[in-house]
């Protein structure tokens, strides 16, 4: 059986690390990371532009907190 490809256009070039070891990720994968994040950054408020360069940076707590939502660390 011929396996087929999708062609899509790429905006974006994602990297994603966890505990320090790079995760391989495909196009779509990348390209899906990227939107979901520019999607989430252009949505706030004090966004004035579209971003060139966005950066997050996840750490798991040593235990779960109860915290307000609408105030900020």
């Amino acid at each position: 059986m011929e396996e087929k490809h999708r062609i899509m256009k790429k905006s974006f070039e994602t990297e994603m690390f966890v505990d320090g070891n790079e995760l391989p990720l495909n196009n779509f994968v990348q390209e899906t990371i990227g939107n979901i994040m520019a999607g989430f950054s252009k949505s706030l408020k004090w966004m004035e532009r579209e971003p060139g360069t966005i950066e997050v940076k996840i750490r798991r707590l040593p235990a779960a907190l109860d915290v307000d939502a609408h105030v900020y660390p």
